[in-house]
């Protein structure tokens, strides 16, 4: 029995060509099918936990860095509060800080590497260290500078006191001088006379007889005063109206003391020497003029000073 060769049935070769192509991407759908299936358990059981870790220990990491960092920043926030003013003369090195944490913080939120920032880090404390140290000695240098203005100071207003002390002791020994080379008067007194006939006189109290009035006093001894003559001035004031007995007005019978002119009844002329001496000041009624009853007060002065004062009284 003959075989039949391909040529005798073609259209079974036909069917035998066109099967195997489909078997073969079959074959590579199911190793591709094979290996996605194979990856897929490899990151879901294995490749996941490990990137779960590294994402876990990146995190602990930055976590770290930032603490640290933030630590750092409030220590110098609070050293900059303690110190006050004194912060300003280190601004320069606390801007360094500032752009120092300012590009750490970059670093770590852009999960830079680990060592870099450690180094950073590092590098930054050291300069943070440095500032406290320098911001500690200005402020010793500036206590130190307080207490030496505070003890200038106080020398200072120790020799102003000493100052004030002798000045004021000046003053009261220029016024002690002043007061000392005054006119001192005492035994001063003044009364109403009868003048009689022949010039004598004789002390009486009745108004209706005093026709004088005379004031007596001693100007003591004093060397400190310049010699030579002294105006003293006597002001006899009239009972009830206290007018002062004058022989006119104006300035003629007038003397200026302490700023104001006042009128007197009697002067004198006294050549002082230094030495005590009496002085006598009269006083006399005119022929047609009467005494009136009553006090009269009696006042005393030189051109520079008031000397004292008395009364008497007419009946």
């Amino acid at each position: 029995m003959e075989r039949l060769s391909s040529n005798d049935y073609p259209g079974q070769a036909q069917n035998v060509k066109k099967e195997n192509p489909l078997k073969k991407w079959v074959v590579i759908l199911g190793v591709l099918s094979g290996l996605l299936l194979c990856s897929t358990l490899y990151f879901a059981f294995f490749a996941k936990p490990t990137m779960n870790k590294v994402y876990t220990e990146v995190e602990n990491k930055n976590t770290e860095l930032q603490s640290e960092l933030d630590s750092l920043l409030a220590e110098h926030n609070r050293i900059k509060e303690q110190y006050g003013e004194l912060t300003e003369q280190l601004s320069e090195k606390d801007s360094i800080i500032m752009a120092g944490a300012a590009e750490i913080e970059k670093l770590i939120n852009s999960q830079a590497d680990y060592n870099r920032i450690r180094k950073q880090l590092a590098r930054l404390q050291n300069i943070s260290q440095e500032y406290v140290k320098e911001m500690d000695q200005l402020y010793q240098e500036n206590q130190a500078l307080k207490e030496e203005n505070q003890q200038v100071k106080a020398t200072l207003e120790q020799e102003r006191e000493v100052t004030r002390t002798i000045q004021k002791s000046n003053e009261d020994l220029e016024q002690k001088i002043i007061n000392a080379a005054t006119y001192k008067a005492y035994n001063i007194s003044s009364a109403g006379y009868l003048v009689r006939n022949k010039g004598t006189e004789e002390q009486t109290d009745r108004a209706s007889k005093v026709k004088r009035i005379k004031t007596t006093l001693m100007l003591g001894e004093n060397s400190l005063i310049e010699p030579g003559p002294v105006n003293v001035y006597c002001r006899i004031a009239i009972p009830e109206t206290g007018k002062i007995i004058t022989m006119g007005s104006g300035d003629t019978y007038s003397f200026v003391h302490n700023g104001q002119r006042l009128q007197y009844s009697c002067k004198t002329v006294v050549n002082y020497n230094n030495k005590a001496q009496n002085v006598t000041l009269v006083w006399d009624l005119m022929s047609d003029d009467k005494a009136i009853k009553g006090q009269y007060n009696v006042q005393l002065y030189t051109d520079e000073q008031f000397l004292g004062e008395t009364f008497f009284t007419l009946r």
